[in-house]
């Protein structure tokens, strides 16, 4: 018993060593963390937040706050030979969930210090294993995972406590930037958005997600509207309709029909999207026939727009279909007569709008599925 509670201290003193009291960051420089995503990698940063303090034109350069070059104290060397630390107290880290580019130059997934090596004109920015330092006082090279050049940016306005932001957004990059006093360094993250997507769906196809028809769909969508991957698109598609609680709707077997397409085996679309007009809205009769013209496919279009008249008759979604059929085949008479039924019939004053201008276009001898 003795020696268990013993042992029992023993552990209470080693966790009271390692703790930390919930207190606020040394030298008040508030502690900051921002991700977001491309695609569907996170990229995310922890840095803690030095204000300027009235030292404007004072922080940067020979004998200022933030030296150029590799001038930061060294404990290792014992000379001024680290770079900046890129924010105050702990090592600013950056995440990134996937292996990304910066700078056009691979890094893998993982954390890293980020490190700067500041200079008029042009920053040595690196990215370092040593996530756990405080600062960069124990900075050492064979640590360094990457090494890029960046431009630094100058601002109109200073930017009193320093910031990291991600200061532009597109499908498959971003840019992030470091921001305090009059500078800006910007650096650009590339991700490999489409087959980090195919990777995840592949995975997620065989888990318990595949067994769910909708997941299926979505997944098969993905790749169809990106136009990639379409065999397996295809596979994923057929699943959604008769996988493990497949659905037979309207929506799926377009979607099946889409993959065909996309795979230039029309007999096979046309035969799914007749299946599934059986259960089309007018509307969707329209959709689908629209879709045919711009396809150059102006015949089974009207078919389409004809079959919606036969069975919905004389209404909006009917009247709407045949104006566009007959514009695509030149026959602007008979594309009016059914501009001006839909008119009648329009659900709202959008709906009005657009067929007046239609009706305009038609008057003047143009198509109106043409832009």
């Amino acid at each position: 018993m003795r020696k268990l509670i013993l042992s029992l201290i023993a552990s209470l003193l080693i966790s009271s060593i390692h703790a930390q009291m919930d207190i606020p960051p040394s030298g008040n420089n508030p502690r900051a963390t921002i991700s977001e995503e491309v695609g569907i990698t996170s990229i995310t940063l922890k840095y803690s937040r030095p204000d300027v303090n009235k030292r404007e034109g004072k922080v940067y350069g020979d004998g200022n706050l933030v030296p150029y070059g590799f001038s930061t104290t060294n404990f290792i060397t014992g000379k001024n030979t680290s770079p900046w630390r890129a924010g105050a107290n702990e090592a600013t880290t950056i995440s990134f969930e996937h292996d990304v580019k910066v700078e056009g130059k691979d890094i893998v997934a993982g954390t890293y210090a980020i490190f700067m090596a500041m200079g008029p004109d042009d920053i040595t920015l690196i990215f370092s294993k040593q996530v756990d330092a405080w600062g960069s006082f124990y900075y050492k090279e064979e640590d360094d995972v990457l090494r890029v050049k960046v431009k630094p940016v100058l601002l109109d306005k200073s930017v009193e406590w320093l910031k990291y932001e991600f200061i532009e957004h597109k499908e498959k990059s971003c840019v992030i930037a470091m921001q305090w006093e009059k500078v800006s360094v910007p650096f650009k993250v590339e991700v490999d958005v489409d087959n980090i997507v195919l990777a995840r769906l592949r995975q997620q196809v065989t888990s318990q997600k595949g067994f769910n028809s909708n997941n299926m769909l979505q997944a098969a969508q993905w790749c169809l509207n990106k136009n990639i991957n379409l065999e397996e698109a295809l596979q994923w598609s057929i699943r959604a309709i008769n996988g493990f609680q497949g659905q037979k709707s309207f929506i799926t077997l377009r979607n099946l029909a889409n993959a065909y397409d996309k795979l230039s085996r029309t007999v096979q679309a046309d035969s799914t999207m007749d299946e599934a007009l059986t259960i089309a809205t007018a509307n969707q009769y329209t959709a689908y026939g629209r879709q045919l013209i711009t396809q150059k496919r102006v015949d089974r279009a009207m078919d389409i727009f004809r079959a919606s008249e036969k069975r919905y008759g004389d209404m909006y979604g009917v009247n709407n279909g045949l104006m566009s059929g007959y514009s695509a085949k030149g026959d602007f008479k008979y594309a009016i007569k059914h501009a001006e039924k839909a008119m009648a019939q329009a659900p709202g004053e959008a709906a009005k709008k657009q067929i007046e201008e239609y009706i305009k276009k038609l008057k003047d001898g143009k198509d109106i599925n043409q832009p």
